[in-house]
Order: C-alpha cells, then sequence, then structure tokens
C-alpha cells in the first residue's frame, strides 16, 4: 500500500502539486506515528517510507515555490535514508532535489559545479533518467547566466536522449527550447516545438509544464511584436498555474503583464497588474535578490509613476520558463 501511494503522489506531483504536498506530508505524520516492534515492517523498510514520503513532501514544496519548506523536507528525507540499506541511491534522489532547489534559488554557479557529478553519479549506476534531469538543471542555469548556445546544445542532446529513452523529460526540455528559440528569433523553430510539446505534455497531464509551455507562447508573440497576442497567452499560462495552485508563477505573469500593458499604453491596468503580483512575491520571498527593484516599484507606485526600470528588473528574475 504504502509502495502505490509514493508511486501515485510522485505520478501527480506536477499535475496537483498542492494535493500531493498534502497528501505526502499526512502519510508521513501517520507513518512516523508508528513505533514499535509489531509495526509489521522489515528491516529497514518503515525508514525507507519515511525517507520516501518526506522526499515526495519536499518535492512538491519545491514545485510550489516554499523553498524553506522543501529544504526542511529533503534534511528530514536524508536522515531517514541514512538508516537504510540503499544508501547511497536515495541519498543521490536528495541531492537531485537539492540541485534543482538551488536553481531557484538562483545559485546558479553552484548548480553548474554539482549538475556535472550527480550526472556522472546517476549514469554509473544505470539511472539514466535522473541523469538527463541534472542535464535539464544545467541547461536552466547555463541560460539564466546567459549562455543561451550552450544551454540550446544542452536541451537539443537531453531532447534527443529523452526521445530515445521514451522519458517523461522530453516535454519539459521541448517547453524550455521553445523559450530559447523564441529569444534567440527562431519563430519558425519554436512554432513547430510548441506543437510538439503541447500533446505530449497533455497526454502526460503535466500541467506545471503545460503552463510553462503557454508561458513560452506568450514569449514567442513577445518577440514578434504582438502584444495582444503574447498577452491573451500569458493569461492562459495563469489560469493553469491558478488551477493547480501556482501562485508564484501567477506572480510572476502579472509583472510580465505589467511591462506588456506599458508598452501599449495602459499604465492604469498594469498598476493593478503590479499591485496583484507583489504581495505574493513578498509572501513567498521569490526574489531576494532583486529586494531594490521592489523598492524602487513600490517607491514609483505610491507615486503612480511606475517604474519601468525597477519593473524589467524584477520581472527579468522570472524571465526563465525553466527555473
Amino acid at each position: 500500500v504504502l509502495l502505490a501511494l509514493c508511486q501515485l503522489i510522485e505520478a501527480r506531483i506536477d499535475a496537483t502539486p498542492a494535493d500531493m504536498a498534502s497528501a505526502s506530508m499526512t502519510a508521513y505524520d501517520l507513518l512516523k506515528s508508528r513505533a514499535g516492534s509489531d509495526d509489521g515492517f522489515l528491516f529497514d523498510e518503515r525508514e525507507y517510507y519515511l525517507g520516501e514520503l518526506a522526499l515526495l513532501a519536499g518535492t512538491a514544496s519545491r514545485v510550489l515555490h516554499k523553498q524553506d519548506e522543501a529544504a526542511t523536507w529533503f534534511d528530514r528525507a536524508q536522515a531517514w535514508f541514512l538508516s537504510t540499506a540503499n544508501l547511497g541511491g536515495d541519498i543521490a534522489r536528495v541531492s537531485y532535489q537539492r540541485l534543482a532547489l538551488s536553481l531557484e534559488q538562483r545559485r546558479l554557479n553552484d548548480v553548474l559545479h554539482v549538475a556535472g557529478p550527480l550526472r556522472e553519479a546517476f549514469l554509473r549506476t544505470g539511472a539514466k533518467e535522473m541523469g538527463l534531469k541534472c542535464s535539464y538543471v544545467e541547461g536552466v542555469a547555463l541560460n539564466e547566466l546567459g549562455r543561451p548556445d550552450e544551454s540550446l546544445s544542452v536541451f537539443e542532446a537531453v531532447c534527443a536522449e529523452a526521445r530515445e529513452l521514451k522519458s517523461k523529460m522530453l516535454g519539459p526540455a521541448l517547453v524550455c527550447l521553445v523559450q530559447l528559440r523564441s529569444q534567440l528569433g527562431q519563430a519558425d523553430l519554436a512554432a513547430k516545438l510548441i506543437s510538439e510539446a503541447g500533446p505530449i505534455l497533455q497526454a502526460a497531464n503535466n500541467r506545471v509544464a503545460l503552463g510553462k509551455l503557454y508561458w513560452g507562447v506568450g514569449l514567442l508573440m513577445r518577440a514578434e511584436k504582438r502584444p495582444a497576442d503574447a498577452i491573451q497567452a500569458f493569461r492562459a499560462a495563469q489560469k493553469e498555474f491558478a488551477s493547480i495552485n501556482l501562485p508564484a508563477d501567477g506572480a510572476a505573469l502579472h509583472l510580465v503583464i505589467a511591462d506588456l500593458l506599458l508598452e501599449t499604453g495602459q499604465e492604469r491596468q498594469a498598476e493593478w497588474e503590479i499591485r496583484a503580483a507583489l504581495p505574493i512575491i513578498d509572501e513567498l520571498k521569490m526574489v531576494p535578490e532583486g529586494f531594490a527593484a521592489m523598492s524602487l516599484l513600490r517607491e514609483s507606485l505610491r507615486r503612480r509613476s511606475i517604474d519601468r526600470g525597477a519593473l524589467r528588473q524584477l520581472h527579468g528574475y522570472f524571465e526563465d520558463i525553466g527555473s
């Protein structure tokens, strides 16, 4: 039963992260409360499942941008896995989630230092899917560091291998390629990738990546100087994120939409978008390095004259949809 539960939670994290966070935490608390010689477990089974549920809780929290909560659950997972027989493999899986968390915390150089060795560790044990995930995170970090050509090479390789392995990483990697092709001005290639990615993500019920695909469509429309179509795509992304309780991504898109509204002379509407975003960004501590831009933007709102430089600096932290 516990094995089936863990598999179910893992399969649904990208579809309903908030529900899966609650489910894994509840199961963890229930299992932790059962202790003693008559608990029915053999050898290290109880410790393994406690570690697995903690890892799932941390993963769901990370998807929800609850970074401190995610880190706490990863610490718990590692502590339980230290008491199991498959110590190396399980600890490596915790290490991957910490790598992904480092990406969201924008510790980009740390990501580049860790991604390669961790990928090699997975590949030595035949865990090709986890190796692909490490490459994916590395590709996102390269793009955020302003190295789009290197990032493009990484994601092309990830897509090729994902197709060969029939891996669920193909959809998210295609989404990142959409972003890269759009920012490089390669609209035709981006459009083809959108057509390929959509059915794959829908079939996998990966609603997190599907929302990011709509985000990528918006970036393509913006690059083609079609602000109204771009806003429509960004709204579709917001709707998808709202349906799975991802307020952080919705807040980021409020800022992107605000910038487009300013381009079209709609300053009052842009102000509304910014005011909708700032409390969420504050609550989730989404961009600590963007504190100065946040302060400037708030001051400009108080003066009823939006500081577009501060707005662009702040929403620039969210531009990379693969993060």
